[in-house]
C-alpha cells in the first residue's frame, strides 16, 4: 500500500464500531464480573487510605494494589472485552499489564520513594477520579450499570494512576507517564471519532493528573553545607 493510499484513511476508517458498542462493553464487563468488582472498589477507597499513613511499607502496599489495577483493567478489559472489536486496544491491553509490571520492578528496585507526601491533595485528586470518572459512562449511555469502575475499566484506572507519578523516583518517574501520555492520545481520538463527548474528559483528567503527579512529587532535601 502506497503512502497516497494511507493518506486517503481517516480516523473513522480505523474504528469499526458505534457509540453503544462500546458503551455495552462496560456493562457487560459489569455484569460478568458480578460481584467481584466490589473489590476494585475496595481497593479505590484503600489506596488514598494507604497513602495517609504516610508510612513506607504502607505506601508499598498501596502502589502494589496500582499495579494490579493496571494488569486487571488491561487484561480484563482492554484484551478480553475491546481487543476483539479493536485491535490497538489489545496492543494497549499488554502494555497496560506491562504497566503494572513496571510498577511492580519499582517496588523491589528502590523506585518507590520515602520522602514525605502531600497526602491531603493526592486524597482529594484520588477521589475526584475514582468517584467522578466512572460516572461519566452513565451520563453517554444512561444505564448505571455501564459504570466504569477503578481497576476495571482503563480510563479511570489511568487517570487515578496518573498520580503515582508523585511516589516513584529515578528513572521509574520518567518511565512511567509515558504510556500515560499514548493512552491518553489513543483514546481521546477513537472518544472524538464515537462522538462521545462525556468521556472524552477521562483522557483529558489524565494528563492534567500526571501533571499534578510530577507537581506534587516531593523535592529532594537540598544540603546545608
Amino acid at each position: 500500500m502506497s503512502g497516497a493510499d494511507w493518506l486517503s484513511y481517516s480516523l473513522q476508517d480505523f474504528v469499526m464500531f458505534g457509540p453503544q458498542v462500546f458503551l455495552r462493553l462496560f456493562v457487560r464487563i459489569n455484569q460478568d464480573l458480578w460481584p467481584w468488582q466490589l473489590l476494585a472498589v475496595v481497593a479505590a477507597i484503600g489506596i488514598p487510605a494507604l497513602l495517609l499513613r504516610q508510612g513506607d511499607a504502607a505506601r508499598r502496599f498501596a502502589v502494589g494494589l496500582m499495579a494490579i489495577a493496571w494488569a486487571t483493567s488491561g487484561y480484563g478489559f482492554l484484551v478480553g472485552y475491546f481487543g476483539p472489536i479493536n485491535w490497538p486496544a489489545t496492543w494497549f491491553g499488554w502494555a497496560f499489564v506491562a504497566q503494572g509490571a513496571l510498577l511492580g520492578a519499582a517496588l523491589f528496585c528502590g523506585g518507590v520513594h520515602k520522602r514525605r507526601l502531600p497526602v491531603g491533595k493526592i486524597f482529594v485528586l484520588w477521589l475526584v477520579a475514582v468517584c467522578g470518572l466512572p460516572f461519566l459512562a452513565v451520563a453517554e449511555s444512561g444505564q448505571w450499570q455501564s459504570v466504569a469502575l477503578f481497576g476495571i475499566a482503563p480510563g479511570t484506572t489511568a487517570a487515578a494512576g496518573a498520580l503515582v507519578v508523585a511516589l516513584v523516583t529515578g528513572p521509574w518517574r520518567w518511565l512511567y507517564p509515558l504510556l500515560l501520555v499514548l493512552w491518553s492520545l489513543f483514546s481521546a481520538a477513537m472518544l472524538w471519532v464515537l462522538q462521545t463527548w462525556w468521556l472524552l474528559i477521562a483522557p483529558l483528567a489524565t494528563l492534567l493528573l500526571v501533571g499534578a503527579g510530577f507537581w506534587l512529587s516531593p523535592r529532594p532535601a537540598r544540603s546545608q553545607d
